[in-house]
């Protein structure tokens, strides 16, 4: 009863919290049960912040670490808690209460050792406190790896920084100690097959004080093991610290066993235990504050083993992490961070700043960006090919989720936004390697399964790996790929095979009319699991946002007849899409009737059924739908599909989903309603078990799905309605029911949900084509007082307006990299012949014209870089 009792103030000194920090919202007490914040490098394993400051899960060792998906989906309904594999952690140990000698007390970072803990999520950071009534210090961890966007290359450190804080509220002066540990985990879970030793050795470099540990085989099998590697403990200001390559088996508690002489090095026959630990005792003042960093780092290279639960690619037996390319070792991954904190360390918490330092809600700032961090998990990796294959050499690779869903699958990952616009130059590469390297075929197809296409596993064997979904979102992704490039030869580059992509799906479009008509037919798989028949808008919105992208790209290429035959179709298709597919209120599907086996919506109301038009907002191309059939459409989405509570939605539905990702009594947006009927029809003529399955999608809440049609909600005005959207999924992952930095659909850390970072787009009205010099802004929510974070291809910074009366003052600040800019457009503003541009506090010459309800600045060309300001005045 008094755990409950305690629990439910915490629980209230929370929300207080929350209400004293402009909506953040600080979770404690029970709520931090379920957190874990992949908090390493992008595709560098994946480890847990947990909400008690924590690490935990620990995927780093090249063993499956669980078995993915399941019935339910088990890792909605039965979220994982924390677990711990191994011997690591920190703590705080008062040594002395000066003038008084006191008996020292010893607390963990952690739930263990502190019962008022408070965690703040910020990812890339997680912030979190600890204070104890009658004990004297109170600590602040900030807990990171380097993050700076655009630069992917300084965002994947196989590390851990974990930054304490420790603060006097005592009245006396107090003497205290952290120290943190960490069990030798090399060749640890293999000891069986390995033969030597695990050594862990003390090093002093500069003012940095290290724990290495690591193993010394006799067998080279052993060195091919998947946890055959190394980590190592780093404490930056090891000045007068102190460390040793051996600990008590209770750390925290026998401080006083670890022998602190000047021994360095530790030997233990493999299998066995062997912990090290490194600590400082600072003195602090009557309210002084300091501060220690650790940077906690690995190494354990071969990701080819068959344990690692990775895919067996091409010449898989050559790959390795790639960050095992950039570092010899955890040492060399940990002292290259300490040989440049301002880069690194610094430039991570700028960037912190600079998103939070937004008009925006917190809530919204938190949840768009939350699913960044997909990247920094086993869903995502980078590969070193020992063969220098310039083909397979550091390639990017994703799995549907965590260990499961084959390829970089084109029909899932087209959703994504945030590796797009957060690492710009990584997503290229993607697009260069594997959709128009690896994955591309002469007659034009895209594989949608990356290597996997064509080897048997795809259901659509008759368009040998084509998912027409997949085709055109690629296609989409090439041209957001050049909009972010700093010139234009990745354009010219791969313009032939973007040019056949395109191609490919207009002969698709020619397959059963005279000509191209801008509406797709015939075989269709997609991201349903299943081909469909007959016309959509979902497919061919897409199909025809593929023309635009394909007409604006031939455009700069010079290639003026392609670009009108792709507008001329994309004109067709506009009104064809209208005029045979909305039937007044929403767009439906009208299948073939020649082949009714499987599974479509038909006249159902799908949430991604004006997908190719959020897609051209997204990139600022050309509507592909007219504007009033569109928001028609999203109000019917939100009307029909949006539940205030799933189950009594499920209650009723004709349709029974198998997998769940919202529960009774938890709002959510729903695949497919079926308002008019139709709903026995949609199931198809086949009574298969997989058909079964697929049918069941339509009534699943799936994230990454709900992100796009909300985001397009609020690009076209339909604010309230695409928050709300947003916001049920933000409560559904509140800590206290799940991880809120796990969205799940099939699994754990599904790609799709990268999505969530174009709702963002949405609400800035975002566009940029950086080899042409222009950006824009069109915010969405609070316009007459906005500010938010952007991010180009080549640098970031903070884009705020104010709007009064008829007049405007906007400025774009860069905070990190360069931008090429000639041309700044800003949105539903008042027009007049009075404006000013300045750079810097200098009037620059500039041209003011006005389009629909557009204004677009001109000037000659100017580089900005770091603290560059430009300032628009217009009265």
């Amino acid at each position: 009863m008094v755990k409950k009792i305690l629990v439910f103030i915490l629980t209230i000194l929370s929300f207080q919290l929350n209400a004293q920090n402009n909506g953040a919202e600080i979770y404690s007490g029970e709520q931090i049960k379920y957190i874990g914040m992949p908090i390493g490098g992008l595709t560098a394993g994946q480890v847990y912040l947990g909400g008690d400051g924590q690490l935990w899960y620990w995927d780093i060792f090249n063993i499956q670490r669980i078995q993915p998906g399941g019935p339910g989906d088990k890792f909605y309904v039965n979220p994982m808690a924390q677990d711990h594999q191994f011997n690591q952690g920190f703590a705080v140990r008062i040594k002395k209460l000066l003038p008084t000698t006191i008996t020292p007390i010893v607390k963990s970072l952690n739930s263990d050792g502190f019962s008022n803990i408070t965690f703040r999520g910020e990812y890339p950071m997680g912030k979190v406190t600890y204070k104890d009534d009658y004990f004297p210090v109170s600590v602040v961890l900030n807990s990171y790896s380097p993050f700076i966007p655009t630069d992917h290359e300084s965002s994947d450190f196989p590390a851990v920084v974990m930054e304490y804080t420790m603060t006097n509220d005592s009245d006396s002066k107090v003497s205290v100690e952290l120290f943190g540990w960490l069990q030798n985990m090399a060749n640890f879970k293999m000891a069986s097959v390995a033969q030597g030793k695990a050594q862990n050795k003390i090093i002093k470099s500069g003012d940095a004080l290290q724990l290495f540990t690591s193993s010394i085989v006799d067998n080279e099998e052993g060195k091919d093991l998947p946890d055959y590697g190394n980590m190592s403990l780093t404490l930056l200001e090891g000045t007068d610290a102190w460390a040793s390559p051996t600990a008590p088996r209770d750390i925290k508690y026998n401080l006083a066993e670890v022998d602190k002489s000047n021994k360095n090095f530790a030997e233990v026959k493999l299998g066995n235990k062997l912990t090290g630990v490194i600590g400082k005792e600072v003195e602090l003042n009557a309210g002084e504050s300091k501060t220690l960093t650790f940077v906690l780092s690995w190494y354990f290279p071969n990701v080819h083993r068959k344990e690692s639960g990775f895919h067996p690619l091409k010449n898989k037996q050559n790959l390795r992490n790639y960050y095992s390319k950039k570092f010899t070792s955890s040492a060399d991954v940990a002292n290259k961070i300490v040989a440049n904190t301002t880069k690194y360390l610094e430039t991570t918490k700028l960037w912190n700043k600079i998103w939070y330092n937004s008009s925006l809600p917190t809530w919204f700032l938190d949840r768009t960006f939350i699913n960044t961090s997909i990247l920094a998990t086993t869903s995502c990796y980078r590969l070193d090919d020992l063969t220098d294959n310039p083909d397979n050499e550091n390639r990017f690779y994703t799995m549907e989720g965590v260990y499961l869903g084959e390829g970089t699958c084109t029909h899932v990952f087209h959703y994504e936004q945030a590796l797009g616009r957060v690492f710009p130059s990584l997503a290229r590469q993607l697009r260069t390697q594997i959709d128009y390297g690896l994955s591309f075929k002469e007659n034009g197809i895209i594989g949608y399964r990356g290597e996997f296409s064509g080897l048997g596993r795809q259901f659509n064997q008759k368009a040998s790996g084509y998912a027409v979904d997949g085709q055109a979102g690629t296609i989409l992704r090439a041209y957001r790929e050049h909009t972010t490039s700093s010139d234009k030869n990745f354009l010219k580059t791969y313009w032939p095979k973007i040019k056949k992509s395109v191609e490919y799906m207009i002969a698709h479009d020619a397959e059963k009319s005279v000509k191209p008509d801008g509406v797709l037919e015939g075989i269709q798989y997609n991201t349903l699991d299943k081909e469909w028949y007959g016309k959509n808008t979902w497919h061919s919105s897409l199909y025809n946002a593929a023309l635009q992208a394909g007409a604006a790209m031939a455009i700069e290429i010079g290639d003026k007849k392609f670009a009108k035959k792709c507008t001329t179709i994309a004109k067709f298709g506009k009104k064809n899409m209208t005029d045979q597919l909305f039937d007044g209120e929403y767009f439906i599907n009208i299948p073939d009737s020649d082949n009714t086996e499987n599974p479509n919506t038909n006249i159902g109301c799908h949430i991604d059924q004006v997908l190719g038009q959020s897609w051209a907002i997204q990139v600022g191309l050309p509507r592909v739908l007219p504007k009033k059939e569109t928001i028609s459409a999203l109000k019917s989405i939100y009307k029909y599909n949006y539940q205030k509570d799933v189950g009594k939605y499920l209650d009723t539905s004709t349709i029974k989903n198998f997998r769940f990702y919202a529960l009774p009594g938890e709002a959510g947006t729903i695949m497919c309603t079926f308002p008019k009927g139709g709903a026995l029809a949609s199931k198809g003529t086949k009574a298969a078990e997989w058909d079964n399955l697929v049918v069941g999608y339509f009534s699943e809440c799936m994230t990454g799905f709900t992100y796009q049609a909300a985001g397009h909600m609020i690009a076209e005005g339909l604010v309230d309605e695409g928050m709300t959207m947003i916001k049920a999924i933000h409560d559904r992952y509140q800590p206290q029911k799940r991880n809120p930095y796990n969205e799940i659909e099939y699994g754990n850390h599904y790609t799709r949900a990268m999505s969530s970072y174009g709702a963002f787009i949405a609400a800035s009205g975002f566009t940029l084509n950086e080899p042409n010099g222009k950006i824009g802004f069109s915010p969405k929510i609070n316009p007459e007082a906005f500010k938010s974070a952007f991010i180009t291809g080549n640098s970031w910074g903070t884009f705020s307006q104010k709007i009064e009366k008829n007049s405007v003052e906007a400025s774009l600040e860069i905070a990190y990299g360069q931008l090429k800019l000639q041309n700044i457009s800003l949105d539903q503003l008042p027009s007049s012949k009075n404006f000013n541009v300045m750079l810097n506090g200098k009037k620059i010459k500039a041209k003011l014209k006005k389009k629909e309800n557009r204004i677009i600045l001109s000037f000659k060309e100017i580089l900005l870089s770091k603290d560059d300001i430009i300032k628009i005045e217009i009265n």
